[in-house]
């Protein structure tokens, strides 16, 4: 009863701070603490917690202080905001990954965020779960014991799934052993029968200790001397070290360390999880595509002008050849697959039906590839906790088992900037947005106060006139472009192409390259401007594939698109994923990315948000004579960490 209260207690307080809107309040002249609590109805100690900058000694005017928005608001205990202070080339994109958040999570936090950018003086609040002793779950002790039958605790946010998969049963056998939670949804301090399998399980091979210290305890040792001197908390020595919140501090016992100073060092290196498999049963994958077969049934149809005439087909059946590679690869490794297909047919209607069959027992499911259908399907199986894997499309929506694998916009602009703020001291900086790219436009203009803006009139034909006067010929100009328009883009370039001609040192820079730059501007051009922009994939480099590229070209006669190599790299990066952790969602908490021919990915998620993002982002320069180079962003991110 005790554990069930303070689940339950946590639960409902949890809930409602995720439940409220927060708002950033500008501390007038004579304005305290105080008085912003009674405008609030709030309290001084719930200020002070939203706002781990303040004390009772700073002085808080002209300060945005963090205040709750509804007058009902209650701090959760489960919560804690610690205060950041921002250094000289941090980016809200660095900051994100140096904490494994999102970027709309510090925006949450920071409201003012929201109207201006990132200010070097600006002291950020980061949202931190916090656990107390009688929160950790007691479930690891029960789950290590040799009983046959065991009872598992519900905690706040598992499902059926996920304890199935922690136990090794499936869930129907866990329906089974449980009767009635087949028609309810499970229940946080609701205890569930949990029966062992009788067979001797083989042993895997376990992953690799990384980033800990290890210590041997003397006698004079004590829990608070070690958290001092190795400055981590209470909770984070306790989640690696069970034994020790079980038995105390006792002479000769060894204890890890998390090295979190290395760790964060390692979240900017690639993992390879072909090292790190160790859960080798057969994995469950549901693939759905727009194949729309029934337009093959007449027999007067020539398939490969039906293929060559719709684009859609033709990217869904290279993609599936990308992945039937990937199973290839990952049974090399032992991995077994059960890849089951289904043919969306485009139709909403069709993925309606689709559903209705039981996924209850699939590891992951990817796709569909249409927005409308991807939804419903994210939906249908949120309530089984099944991971749906969207490929080739990056909706507005999110779901809790949702993974993103396209970057989000805002993070590509966001590298970029990273990347601009690293090395912008000695040039000139100019920025061409149209009317559709207001809001980076807004970006640029608050981290970069310095910066130039080329000025256009709605409806006027961009003139090189117009950019003249903010170029420099003592410095290299570097000039942003962000613009929808294929008509200022061609102007626009061609401008920069002829102040070249008469000496200027330019470089060209977007964070959306749009399809027209590959299909309706002069590639010379754009190299010889050493056009730099980042991008989700490997693509526009000149890479060699390999065996992947030799093998494809042997059994097909040309090399594969990037649609196949995209099949591939989500395909292989999911079934390793599911090989190296209990499911995918615990694959999230390696710290690092992974990565493969053109693509890599570091998924996001924390309690604030909802659903997974994947923030790992390529920076591309083109070269002189059409080369292309791959600038290493990684270490950019890692030198405005340190």
């Amino acid at each position: 009863m005790k554990y069930l209260l303070i689940f339950v207690f946590n639960l409902m307080l949890f809930g409602n701070l995720n439940a409220q809107e927060f708002i950033s309040h500008k501390v007038e002249k004579n304005e305290s603490l105080k008085s912003l609590a009674r405008q609030y109805n709030t309290s001084v100690l719930t200020l002070k917690k939203l706002n781990p900058n303040i004390d009772d000694f700073n002085e808080i005017e002209s300060q945005n202080v963090l205040v709750p928005q509804n007058q009902n608001f209650e701090f959760s205990p489960s919560l804690e905001l610690r205060a950041y202070e921002v250094s000289p080339k941090e980016t809200l994109y660095s900051i994100s990954r140096k904490y494994n958040l999102k970027v709309k999570d510090l925006v949450k936090y920071n409201p003012y965020l929201a109207d201006r950018e990132l200010n070097m003086n600006d002291v950020l609040r980061i949202p931190v779960y916090k656990v107390d002793n009688e929160d950790l779950d007691f479930n690891q002790s029960v789950k290590n014991s040799q009983f046959s039958t065991l009872m598992h605790l519900v905690l706040p946010k598992e499902t059926k799934y996920g304890i199935s998969k922690k136990y090794g049963l499936s869930i129907s056998e866990l329906e089974n052993l449980n009767p009635g939670i087949e028609e309810e949804e499970i229940q946080p301090g609701q205890f569930l029968k949990i029966q062992r399998k009788s067979y001797a399980q083989k042993e895997l091979p376990k992953a690799k200790n990384k980033d800990y210290k290890f210590l041997e305890l003397k006698s004079s040792s004590s829990l608070k001397s070690i958290l001092d001197e190795y400055e981590v908390t209470k909770e984070e020595l306790f989640e690696v070290n069970p034994s020790l919140k079980n038995e105390g501090v006792s002479d000769g016992l060894v204890i890890k360390i998390p090295q979190f100073e290395d760790a964060s060092k390692t979240e900017y290196k690639k993992l390879n999880l072909e090292e790190e498999l160790q859960y080798f049963s057969t994995k469950t994958i549901g693939l759905m595509l727009p194949f729309s077969m029934d337009k093959f049934r007449n027999d007067t149809i020539n398939p490969e002008k039906l293929i060559k005439k719709d684009k859609l087909l033709q990217i869904s059946l290279d993609f599936y050849e990308g992945v039937q590679m990937a199973i290839d690869s990952a049974r090399a490794k032992n991995i077994n697959v059960n890849l089951k297909v289904f043919d969306t047919k485009r139709n909403p209607n069709r993925v309606q039906k689709i559903i209705e069959h039981d996924f209850s027992n699939y590891d992951a499911v990817v796709g569909p590839l249409l927005d409308e259908n991807l939804k419903i399907v994210s939906s249908a199986l949120l309530k089984d906790s099944i991971p749906v894997i969207t490929p080739l499309v990056n909706p507005d929506f999110e779901f809790y088992n949702l993974f993103k694998t396209l970057p989000e916009p805002s993070a590509m602009q966001e590298a970029l900037i990273s990347y601009i703020n690293s090395t912008k001291d000695s040039v000139n900086l100019i920025v061409l947005a149209d009317s559709l790219s207001q809001n980076i436009e807004r970006k640029y203009a608050y981290t970069f106060p310095d910066a130039k803006f080329v000025e256009q009139e709605d409806g006027e034909y961009l003139q090189k006139s117009d950019l003249k006067p903010h170029l420099v010929k003592d410095k290299t100009n570097w000039f942003i472009l962000e613009t929808e328009s294929l008509g200022i883009a061609e102007s626009a370039v061609s401008f920069l192409k002829s102040f070249q001609r008469d000496d200027y040192k330019v470089r060209l820079f977007t964070s959306n390259r749009s399809s027209f730059y590959e299909d309706e501007i002069s590639n010379y051009y754009l190299s010889d401007l050493n056009f730099t922009f980042p991008s989700v994939s490997k693509f526009y480099l000149d890479i060699d594939e390999g065996n992947f590229s030799t093998n494809y070209k042997n059994e097909h006669g040309y090399y594969p698109n990037r649609y196949v190599i995209r099949g591939f790299d989500v395909m292989y990066d999911l079934l390793l994923r599911l090989a190296s952790s209990e499911n995918l969602y615990e694959s999230t908490i390696f710290n690092g990315y992974t990565e493969y021919f053109e693509n890599k990915f570091h998924y996001t998620q924390n309690e604030f948000s909802i659903g997974y993002s994947n923030d790992a982002i390529y920076l591309i320069q083109y070269l002189k004579n059409l080369d292309t180079a791959l600038i290493d962003l990684e270490s950019i991110l890692k030198a405005a960490a340190e």
